[in-house]
């Protein structure tokens, strides 16, 4: 099974992961066809476009932006929620050392740890950036 890699009380966390980041990415991608213009589609469809050319060559190009948008949002959300599933989770992770830290009393180490918390949570937000401005720069320089 897929999840077997996955200890037991692993599965809950993860599903809050995933459901509580999964979102911002469908909602804007949703938007992002929604705004694709009308002209597009009336030259697909004059050009007898197949459905494959039509997400291949309109529809991901077009809303390549909005999904990077939804993407950096869910990532966000993710960040928070692995910490915070740390924290009740226990065991491992930065959150259940953040949690540990300020069950001992020592603050300095909890502001540290929030600093590379933050620290993470940006450096991850400008590498899905730069993985953004890879893709969505060639498919703007193609069309």
């Amino acid at each position: 099974m897929i999840f077997s890699a996955f200890e037991n009380q692993d599965l809950p966390a993860i599903f809050v992961i995933v459901v509580t980041s999964l979102w911002s990415t469908l909602i804007n991608t949703a938007l992002g066809v929604q705004k694709i213009p009308s002209d597009y589609w009336n030259v697909a469809r004059v050009l007898k476009m197949s459905k494959l050319q039509v997400v291949t060559e309109i529809i991901i190009p077009s809303t390549l932006p909005y999904i990077f948008s939804g993407l950096r949002l869910s990532l966000g959300t993710a960040w928070l929620v692995i910490v915070a599933a740390e924290m009740l989770t226990g065991g491992t992770g930065i959150g259940f050392f953040v949690w540990d830290v300020y069950n001992t009393g020592d603050i300095s180490l909890v502001v540290f740890s929030l600093l590379v918390i933050g620290l993470v949570g940006l450096l991850l937000d400008q590498l899905v950036a730069w993985v953004e401005r890879l893709l969505v720069g060639q498919t703007t320089a193609q069309g």
